[in-house]
């Protein structure tokens, strides 16, 4: 006999899915966690690896990291897998050498990757989050338009959510400081067409400063200036001094 599921009379759904988690107490970690019998995934145990090894002073210890990876890489049947490790180590080497760059390999490795996964989780979102000082800003906007393809099926998960929000951020920022108006004209539609709940603030902040530098880059400066010294403001009376003074500096600058 089939079931309801497989004649079609009972849907399942992400938002069904995720209702029913709420309602358990259970997140979707703990679930994952539990289907992999008990054992964290191998992830977890890179990130741990990484930052068992991290030395903002020495680089070193991570080269030797990324060596290992590529070691593992010659005797494995998932290659794919090791050279996207090798990428996430390196992208914490380029944080203390600007002239760390992927190989043509890594390149051609993390698009295939990246383009042929069909829904985009916290997995990917990472990757092509800690990806992203190696591209172009022009690049960066054609990994983002197949990011907005493929997981908006998941914004409602809060960590994927953050991550979706800091990189469409970054990358109006960086098509701002660049100049390519375009591109900045594109992450502006997505990010309103996505827009910031009412307790997502520190987004909503940042977003009206980078709102102020694109007036200012583009003529209209007394405009963009108040909505920048705004943004700077709004920092310092709920005591964000950190943020205030990062934001303030880079509107004088």
């Amino acid at each position: 006999m089939l079931s309801r599921f497989e004649t079609g009379q009972s849907e399942l759904s992400v938002e069904k899915f995720l209702f029913a988690l709420e309602n358990i107490s259970a997140s979707v970690e703990e679930i994952l966690f539990l289907a992999r019998g008990f054992q964290y995934d191998t992830d977890s145990e890179l990130r741990k690896e990484i930052i068992d090894v991290l030395d903002p002073k020495n680089i070193a210890p991570l080269e030797d990291l990324y060596r290992k990876e590529y070691q593992k890489h010659a005797h494995s049947q998932n290659k794919q897998k090791h050279i996207l490790n090798a990428i996430i180590i390196k992208s914490y080497m380029k944080s203390m050498d600007e002239t760390v760059e992927l190989t043509a390999e890594e390149g051609k490795v993390l698009h295939d990757y990246l383009f042929s996964t069909e829904i985009w989780g916290i997995y990917e979102l990472n990757l092509f989050s800690i990806s992203s000082p190696f591209l172009s800003v022009s690049l960066f906007t054609r990994y983002v338009r197949e990011m907005v393809r493929k997981s908006d099926f998941l914004m409602e998960m809060s960590g994927n959510r953050n991550l979706f929000h800091t990189i469409l951020l970054n990358g109006f920022l960086a098509s701002i400081e660049c100049e390519e108006f375009t591109n900045a004209s594109y992450f502006k539609r997505v990010i309103e067409e996505h827009f910031y709940n009412e307790n997502e603030t520190y987004f909503r902040i940042v977003y009206l400063w980078a709102e102020g530098l694109l007036d200012s880059k583009q003529g209209r400066v007394k405009e963009g200036q108040k909505k920048m010294e705004d943004a700077v403001r709004i920092f310092e009376m709920l005591g964000c001094n950190k943020s205030a003074e990062y934001y303030r500096k880079t509107t004088d600058c």
